[in-house]
């Protein structure tokens, strides 16, 4: 598979679908999604140990769909706050952006709130300036193994930096590199109460999107709020990828979600 440094702008939308197991991946290819998203650990990748697993790339390489994605950069990595050790975040970047180099993998998201959360009393302008760090790093060592990183806000409640749309625009903004970009979530603009109209100046920034039900008891989205998401993504001018990350009760199967969500893609979200 080829890898792409900065992104190509289609001119249609593709829809994946998250797995947490490789032995999924001809569920993904049955269901009728485009390409599917996985974790680094499935690559045999975590942020204490661990390289690419020969099986893990021998899985990806004969798979009916490809591996376009990759979410769940940092779970225990700290890059904000006043006891951070970039040594071996640095070496978990190398190991991780290897592995995706050789599955194929171009894009992974950054949301990670936790990575990125400011402690009390800790400057929040520091904050910002280390996540900016962060990401030079990143853009270093990705930028030559084919790899870009969306920044993707997170909802208020699981992040208190990075929140919205605009704060991901301004942050992609100040790194200013091609090889780290913005990622728009359906499910933390919903969590946030945040506009799409929001999706209009992030556009030229995009390569990736995700889309779930925010669920912790606000009531279950509809097709019609999906249609307008992928609508206002692809007003935005964006007609990359967009990942189902998590379930979408509003459709009775994977396969009616996936056909529902393609339809929408294809229409600009407008239903028949």
């Amino acid at each position: 598979m080829g890898h792409e440094t900065t992104q190509t702008r289609a001119t249609t939308m593709e829809i994946g679908l998250l797995v947490g197991n490789l032995d999924q991946l001809e569920n993904v290819a049955a269901w009728g999604y485009d390409y599917a998203e996985i974790s680094p650990s499935l690559l045999g990748v975590d942020e204490a140990a661990g390289t690419l697993e020969r099986k893990a790339l021998e899985q990806i390489q004969a798979s009916p769909v490809p591996v376009m994605a990759m979410c769940g950069f940092l779970n225990r990595s700290k890059v904000v706050g006043p006891e951070v050790d970039n040594a071996p975040v640095r070496d978990y970047v190398i190991r991780l952006f290897d592995a995706m180099q050789q599955a194929g993998v171009p894009v992974i998201g950054y949301g990670s709130g936790g990575s990125r959360f400011v402690p009390d009393g800790f400057s929040r302008d520091r904050a910002l300036g280390q996540v900016n760090e962060f990401l030079q790093m990143c853009a270093d060592l990705g930028g030559p193994r084919g790899v870009q990183v969306a920044v993707e806000p997170y909802n208020y409640d699981d992040a208190n930096l990075i929140n919205t749309v605009p704060e991901g625009v301004e942050m992609v903004q100040k790194v200013n590199r091609p090889a780290i970009q913005l990622m728009a979530d359906f499910f933390h603009m919903r969590l946030n109460g945040e506009s799409f109209d929001a999706l209009a100046a992030a556009g030229p920034y995009l390569i990736h999107a995700h889309i779930a039900e925010p669920g912790r008891g606000r009531p279950q989205t509809t097709p019609a709020e999906h249609a307008a998401y992928l609508r206002a993504l692809r007003k935005a001018g964006y007609y990359g990828r967009v990942t189902q990350t998590g379930e979408l009760p509003a459709y009775n199967s994977p396969t009616e979600a996936a056909e529902t969500l393609k339809r929408f893609a294809r229409e600009g979200g407008k239903k028949k």
